[in-house]
């Protein structure tokens, strides 16, 4: 079962802002099923409504099997002040589903032979903390470096909220943390840090030339017409992310996404990521090469049972039957992926709900999918 990292980012750290009580609205109307819609897609339906009319859900979500799309639906609204409704095609934070992203771009920078993946950080990072000389940026891929992450429940609610109009440089963000000593000992065991990604961040934009979102906007979304998907800091032209809420009526606190940066500051719609898991079950080398795509999904250090982690995915089950899944969570944001490449079940679920509890609705999800 894929641990829930949702409390490692910077969003479930703080309280919300108070905002004006709301009823529930009920999902987005859809056409009534049709009398040979599948018992799969009867009862995915019915779960998730049910979800809304409690008040546990409002979002998106997207489930498919193989090219079959068994559900692709919106939930409840994407700003309740406004009444815009959520749909396949809102964008909402994907918090720490940026990771797998991240990963990819790194891997494409060691094809471009700008970097390898067994270099040390400190042979591309200027003015490298000396007790990082041990760590190398696979370790960084795979939470294995030891690193303190600066989303941790003492650090973050007054050191990285900010207001409104308030920009980290990527050098600033891991300045919070340069001196922070080393949890472990770099390769000696697996500790989920969100600073190995911003370090992550900061190396794509020096070894590639360009700052962060460019390069991913330039090397995955386009290539791959992942056309809604992009940095917080600088989202492309469209509507807006849906406001987030900390709970059914509370719109949730401020986050800056220059300090989600490279490990949660992205933002997608569930039929983007469709198209990414599709990238992803069918290890498509249209932007990369086939083996470069196979070591984002390798196996490489165990987490609980038969769950390991991979770069910036979780790997779970048995290697001849494995789920690539992710969760994550930002101020007011909840998400969930999941891809079983041998059956081709797919399911994304996006939600502008705090509370809204990703690993329970995604297993769920695809339990009734099967």
């Amino acid at each position: 079962m894929i641990p829930d990292v949702r409390g490692k980012t910077l969003g479930i750290l703080v309280g919300a802002l108070l905002a004006g009580a709301c009823t529930a609205t009920p999902a987005t109307p859809q056409p009534a099923p049709s009398s040979s819609s599948s018992a799969a897609e009867t009862a995915l339906a019915d779960y998730l409504d049910g979800l809304v009319e409690r008040q546990e859900f409002r979002g998106a979500v997207q489930v498919r099997l193989g090219d079959r799309v068994l559900l692709n639906r919106g939930y409840d609204m994407a700003d309740t002040a406004t009444g815009v409704p959520n749909g396949p095609d809102t964008r909402f934070q994907i918090a720490s589903l940026t990771k797998q992203f991240t990963a990819l771009a790194v891997l494409r920078l060691q094809e471009l032979g700008k970097l390898r993946t067994a270099d040390p950080v400190c042979a591309h990072l200027p003015r490298c903390p000396p007790p990082w000389a041990p760590i190398t940026i696979d370790q960084l891929l795979t939470h294995t470096s030891g690193l303190f992450s600066y989303t941790e429940p003492s650090d973050a609610k007054d050191r990285f909220l900010a207001k409104p109009g308030t920009h980290f440089t990527p050098e600033q963000l891991i300045g919070t943390f340069a001196d922070r000593p080393l949890n472990f000992v770099p390769g000696s065991q697996w500790g989920y840090s969100n600073s190995g990604y911003a370090v992550l961040g900061y190396l794509i934009e020096l070894t590639s030339g360009q700052d962060y979102g460019t390069f991913l906007r330039q090397q995955i979304f386009e290539p791959l017409k992942l056309n809604d998907t992009g940095y917080l800091a600088n989202p492309q032209n469209g509507p807006p992310v849906a406001t987030g809420y900390a709970d059914w009526s509370t719109v949730a606190t401020y986050e800056e996404p220059t300090a989600a940066f490279a490990a949660g500051g992205l933002y997608s719609t569930v039929n983007d990521l469709a198209r990414w898991n599709d990238f992803l079950r069918t290890a498509n080398p249209s932007i990369v090469a086939r083996d470069t795509l196979a070591q984002l999904v390798r196996p490489r250090i165990a987490v609980t049972g038969t769950d390991h982690y991979g770069y910036g995915i979780f790997i779970n089950g048995m290697i001849d039957d494995p789920i690539y899944v992710h969760n994550g969570g930002n101020p007011g944001f909840s998400a969930y992926n999941e891809i079983r490449p041998t059956s081709g079940l797919s399911i994304t679920m996006l939600s502008n709900l705090e509370t809204a509890d990703p690993n329970v609705i995604g297993h769920t999800l695809a339990r009734l999918a099967r």
